[in-house]
Order: C-alpha cells, then structure tokens, then sequence
C-alpha cells in the first residue's frame, strides 16, 4: 500500500511540473557569454560581465563541460574531446613525473644495473610527452567550445 501510495505521489509531482524553459538565451549577450580564467593550477569557466562561475576543473578532477556547452551541438562535440583527452592525459603526466622519481632514486643505489634507471628515465619521459600531448589537445578543445558556446549565442 505505502509503494503504490508513493508511486502516486511521485506521479502527480512529475505531471503537475510544467516544462522548464530556458532562460540563458533571453539574457543579453554579455550576461551569457563564457570565457575562460586559469589560474593556480585551476581552469574556471565564468559566465558574462559578473564573472559567475560556471564550472571549476582541478588537476585530478574535471566537469561536465558537454552539460555547460549543451546549447551549441558544436561546443560540445568540441567538449567531448575536452572530457575524453583531460584526465588520462594529467594522469599520464603525473604518472611520468612519479616514474622520474623513481628513475633518480634508482640511479642512486650503488650497485644497481644501470638498465633500471635507464628503463624508468625513458618510460618516465614517454608518459609525460603523451600526457602533455593530450592535456595540449584538451586545452585547445576547451577553448573552441567556449568559441563555439558564445558563437551561438543570440545577440
């Protein structure tokens, strides 16, 4: 009985919610648009002249920008390759960084077969070429989905 009162609870709310509308695009331009704004390690996204922030994307942890973007099919496509190149790519570095410490930890160690340090220098170099390689990429595609995002707006 408490499932079936609940379902019908549940069901009246949803059926007495009206559509939502959006109200981004009745705003003026310089209320809407976003740009981009690093700083320490942090990239924020910040909506219009009164620098509301939007999204805050940390070096281990990164945003939804597809949702942020949504209203431009071409702000989020570019999104997509944000999300899908930004955390390997910081773990891929972070990863070579950890190695080339090891690497010189090992070359300290007398007696060692100097193949170890050798293997972890070229392993630790290979993961953050890569690494940068995809945070380079996720950057870029940041910055044309916020191109794209403020492109659509309506003026």
């Amino acid at each position: 009985m408490s499932r079936l009162l609940l379902a019908l609870c549940a069901g009246t709310c949803i059926l007495m919610m009206g559509p939502t509308v959006l109200t981004a695009q009745e705003r003026s331009y310089e209320e809407n648009a976003l740009r981009i704004d690093e700083h320490g390690g942090t990239i924020r996204i910040v909506r219009g002249a009164s620098e509301t922030v939007v999204a805050k994307i940390g070096v281990f942890r990164a945003v939804d920008v597809a949702a942020v973007v949504s209203q431009s099919p071409h702000a989020v496509a570019e999104a997509t390759v944000f999300q899908r190149n930004y955390r390997p790519g910081t773990w891929l570095a972070s990863l070579g960084i950890a190695t080339l410490g090891a690497a010189i930890g090992a070359s300290r160690i007398n007696g060692l077969n100097q193949a170890i340090p050798t293997g972890f220098t070229i392993a630790s170099v290979s993961l953050i070429t890569v690494g940068g390689f995809k945070l380079e990429t996720a950057h870029r595609a940041l910055s044309r989905a916020i191109w794209w995002y403020n492109r659509d707006l309506k003026k």
